[in-house]
């Protein structure tokens, strides 16, 4: 059974259960205040269209540990879809993005919002309120439907207390990514440790250890998703800095110069300058930061990074991450169909193109 087998009809039940969620939501929250009903409303646009890996990765912890029922894990599964929106909705006020899934990110619908029925303040600045507000609700309304679960009472406190933990993790590593930025020197080492914290506990090492929790797994076991998530988790973060170098938005559905405006240091960035010659260097930095860059300029950039041999250093340390990764599998578990969903979903990491 390949990644897709196990985790599209899954993803079906998520968002029927999201569905049920967001209604009952909206229903509760209307009697308060009718705005309150609307960030809920955003919330579920905002989600909608995920491939739901992360609460495909809760399942599959879950069942790596002899879980068997779907319906009592269907709501940690919702509760990491959850989380995960509430955070892009911040990540993205962040990165001053516009546009997530190829729609306008949540603090720019607020701020149209504004501009369309106010006169009064700043509405760059009412839509990131409302936006991290948004975003507020979602993370305790996860926590919320943990608590709520059918699991005895310790195991719904240890997922929760695993959700924050990698939680707080991901804020490091977003931290330390936004100060990164405006710095003159950044070393390899650095951008290792925001992968790790901001991307491989985030997306995979994390959910694997809520479903494993929920399935019974004691902490010993629970480590050895680390094998697996870590060297997964870095690649997919490199990956992602690739497409989002090298995408398209069409696929995307997100600009593809935003990292060369943000000045975000990714390896393919940081690999560039250590590669260059004093030339490319010097116009490859020029370039990074720069918040008017012309089309031409983005695609001068990226053929250095391709002639530097930046771009190929990159792919392959994601490809032998990946092999590293999955040498963990047989540790994880023996059952060999859920063996194919690990390996075949560390394939995915590196051959996505969105």
């Amino acid at each position: 059974m390949n990644y897709r087998e196990y985790f599209l009809p899954y993803a079906s039940e998520i968002d029927k259960f999201l569905a049920r969620f967001f209604q009952s939501k909206i229903k509760e929250s209307k009697k308060i205040t009718p705005i309150a009903a609307e960030m809920w409303q955003k919330l579920e646009d905002f989600i909608a269209g995920g491939k739901r890996i992360r609460g495909g990765l809760v399942r599959l912890g879950y069942e790596c540990f002899g879980g068997k029922n779907k319906k009592v894990i269907l709501p940690v599964s919702v509760a990491i879809e959850i989380t995960n929106a509430a955070v892009l909705v911040h990540d993205d006020i962040i990165d001053q993005a516009d546009l997530r899934h190829g729609r306008p990110t949540i603090h720019r619908r607020y701020q149209k919002y504004h501009k369309e029925h106010y006169k009064k303040g700043n509405p760059l600045h009412y839509g990131e309120g409302m936006a991290i507000m948004v975003g507020d609700i979602g993370i305790y309304g996860a926590i919320d439907l943990i608590s709520k679960s059918s699991f005895p009472e310790k195991a719904k406190h240890k997922v929760i207390q695993e959700l924050i933990d990698f939680m707080i993790k991901t804020a490091y590593g977003e931290n330390l990514d936004v100060d990164l930025a405006y710095r003159e020197k950044v070393k390899e080492k650095d951008i290792t440790i925001i992968n790790t914290l901001k991307t491989a506990y985030y997306t995979l090492v994390g959910p694997l250890k809520m479903g494993g929790i929920s399935g019974g797994a004691s902490n010993r076991q629970l480590k050895i998703f680390e094998g697996y998530g870590i060297p997964g988790g870095i690649a997919f973060q490199l990956q992602d800095d690739i497409l989002g170098m090298f995408g398209s938005v069409e696929k995307l559905g997100k600009p593809v110069d935003s990292d060369i405006k943000e000045g975000k240091n990714t390896l393919l960035y940081t690999q560039a300058l250590k590669r260059g010659n004093l030339r490319q260097r010097k116009r490859l930095m020029s370039l990074w930061g720069k918040k008017d860059i012309t089309p031409t300029e983005i695609e001068e950039a990226r053929k250095i990074i391709k002639n530097t041999g930046s771009l190929e250093y990159s792919q392959k340390l994601a490809k032998k991450l990946v092999e590293k990764g999955k040498k963990a599998v047989p540790q994880i578990t023996k059952d060999k169909n859920l063996q194919e969903v690990f390996l075949s979903l560390a394939d995915f990491v590196v051959e996505r193109e969105k």
